[in-house]
């Protein structure tokens, strides 16, 4: 089955990677493109292989050739842009964060579930090779019971003024909204359900409207605690991810490449990984789970949870206090 693809949101991003995936991908076609400039559509769908350029919504969504859509828009246009394409009986690929808030991810789920339409959050590290295998290895009960985790996502994104994640009306929220929901979800997939957290975030270089630095603290619910650091201001950081449980430890480290590192019993190994695509990796999937009722990597459902969280973390740093994630 290949589904004809529409991108909503043709930004640096789509560009880079979701717009050349869709080529790459088995079960997946680049059909149209939206820009509220026609000159700049029609540029991009000369440059991507698209095979038409809208530059108004309504004509993208109401394309009858059109399977999905993939946006990649700003997040306080991701819950109306949801439900107008579910409406159309789009199945769609929506970026993260899901939405502004836990109540807009409700919405576009229950619109979604309305029109029989197929929902899915771009979790991409869920595709890549070292965390299925880590996963693999928690479910096998290689770490035994897990104590602790960390997932930093610490890098150097200077923000302007008028760009929409520096404006929190438009981006929800700086590096915890931005950066978080990767790291979030990937130790909620990795760990289990996420039961309360503390946070604390700010602006103290740059001075920016929304966090340039943040870090969540969560308590799951099978007693073990995560914790992701997150910046738009660190030079760099080459931790990818920690775990470590009751019978071993797992780290994954950006090594020209990233690489795994275990100690099981006090026996350690290196693993190395290969350049993984993992957009090419989500259009496929998305495919898959269309032409047959599979159950996603990525499901709407993960996507709440994520903004659930990451909602909590913010009223905790606005309080102080510990909140419940429920």
């Amino acid at each position: 089955m290949t589904l004809k693809w529409g991108v909503l949101g043709a930004g640096s991003v789509a560009q880079r990677r979701a717009m050349p995936a869709i080529q790459k991908a088995t079960g997946a076609e680049l059909h149209a493109l939206f820009s509220r400039d026609a000159t700049r559509a029609q540029k991009l769908a000369d440059e991507h292989n698209a095979t038409k350029a809208y530059s108004g919504i309504n004509d993208l969504l109401t394309d009858t050739e059109l399977d999905a859509i993939y946006i990649s828009t700003p997040v306080n246009l991701h819950c109306e842009q949801v439900i107008a394409a579910a409406e159309r009986g789009l199945h769609i690929l929506c970026d993260k964060p899901m939405a502004l808030n836990p109540q807009e991810c409700e919405k576009m789920i229950a619109a979604c579930d309305a029109n029989d339409v197929h929902l899915q959050v771009c979790f991409l590290f869920r595709f890549h090779s070292c965390f299925q295998q880590i996963k693999a290895w928690v479910e096998e009960n290689r770490l035994g019971h897990i104590v602790h985790g960390r997932m930093p996502f610490l890098k150097k994104y200077l923000l302007t003024a008028d760009e929409w994640r520096a404006i929190p009306e438009q981006g929800g929220g700086g590096c915890m909204m931005d950066l978080g929901p990767h790291s979030v979800d990937m130790l909620r997939y990795l760990i289990g359900e996420v039961a309360e957290v503390t946070a604390f975030c700010g602006s103290p270089i740059y001075n920016y409207k929304v966090e340039e630095t943040g870090g969540i603290l969560m308590r799951f619910q099978n007693g073990a605690q995560a914790f992701t650091d997150l910046s738009f201001s660190a030079a760099q950081c080459d931790i990818v991810l920690e775990l470590y449980g009751t019978e071993g430890t797992v780290t994954v480290l950006n090594d020209d490449g990233w690489k795994i590192h275990t100690n099981f019993d006090g026996e350690k190994q290196v693993i190395a990984s290969q350049f993984e695509d993992l957009y090419q990796n989500q259009f496929e999937h998305f495919a898959e789970c269309v032409a047959t009722g599979m159950s996603p990597l990525a499901s709407n459902n993960d996507g709440l949870r994520a903004n659930m969280i990451i909602d909590a973390a913010y009223r905790s740093a606005k309080t102080g206090q510990v909140v419940k994630c429920t």
